[in-house]
């Protein structure tokens, strides 16, 4: 699988002073680590050395996180400056399946376009989650 990754970016004020955390994410990291979407506040304050028991940090969190520049499947789920996460997950696991699908048909049957046998495709795709429903 390729990387996939997002940049994510808030920019606030403390103080008086304006402040901009950046910081590029991993989410295939993220998403072996919990089912739930993952804090991004808390990444972007790590990733800024910013204590999470800090007034500061309470500030980072009541503001929105801008997404941007997202690579890999990530691409699909990332618009307009928000995240998907839920889509992502989706998308992510169905990847994971074709791959374990292709993995078991082509040594077999060989390799094919694919795109070009969506019936097909969606067939295999449909007998492997069936089989590994029931623990097959």
């Amino acid at each position: 699988m390729s990387a996939n990754t997002v940049r994510a970016r808030v920019l606030f004020s403390f103080k008086g002073e304006t402040r901009e955390l950046d910081t590029v994410i991993d989410l295939d990291r993220c998403a072996q680590e919990a089912d739930a979407a993952p804090d991004f506040h808390w990444l972007l304050a790590r990733a800024a050395r910013i204590d999470p028991g800090s007034y500061l940090y309470e500030v980072l969190e009541s503001h929105e996180i801008e997404f941007s520049d997202a690579t890999g499947m990530a691409a699909q789920s990332c618009h307009d400056g928000r995240l998907d996460w839920h889509r992502f997950v989706q998308e992510r696991a169905a990847q994971s399946d074709w791959l374990d699908v292709r993995a078991i048909v082509e040594p077999v049957i060989g390799a094919r376009d694919w795109d070009t046998e969506p019936a097909l495709k969606a067939a295999l795709l449909l007998a492997y989650r069936t089989g590994k429903a029931r623990g097959a």
